[in-house]
């Protein structure tokens, strides 16, 4: 019953949504993420955790860069094709309008805002790891973003 509780107050826990975006010499990637923070504002630094067992997990350290694309209120339907399929098995960047950063990570057309980070750090933190990395670069179009409700995504 105690983790049944823990589950339902942890989903009150409010979220954007988010997508991932990441580009290696072997291939590019896009992945919904509810759980980035900001942790500081100067310099400009988030934290976002990724399961250990996505492939963006793998690629991030590998790229030691990535895109944060704010997804806008009216896109879920890409939060949902970037966050249902693995990037093991799709080329995500051809399930949604992508647009990609002078050095090729690849972003979410559209969004409300887009952000390119740089790797501070990286540890494990239970079955995720967490990236710590600072916004190098950012553009913004609007306020209305998509906010994460689970009973919305699953």
């Amino acid at each position: 019953m105690e983790k049944e509780m823990i589950a339902k107050a942890m989903n009150t826990i409010t979220h954007g949504v988010y997508v991932l975006g990441v580009h290696t010499e072997e291939k590019d990637d896009l992945m919904t993420a509810a759980w980035l923070c900001q942790v500081s504002s100067s310099p400009a630094v988030l934290a976002v955790a990724v399961s250990a067992g996505h492939l963006t997990a793998e690629l991030i350290p590998k790229a030691g860069r990535f895109t944060v694309s704010v997804l806008g209120s009216g896109q879920r339907k890409e939060a949902l094709a970037c966050g249902r399929v693995s990037g093991r098995k799709a080329d995500k960047t051809k399930l949604v309008e992508t647009v990609y950063t002078e050095d090729g990570i690849p972003m979410v057309a559209g969004a409300a805002a887009r952000m390119e980070c740089r790797v501070l750090d990286a540890n494990g933190a239970t079955n995720h790891l967490l990236f710590l990395a600072e916004v190098e670069r950012a553009s913004y179009d609007s306020d209305e973003v998509l906010i994460y409700h689970k009973k919305d995504f699953f």
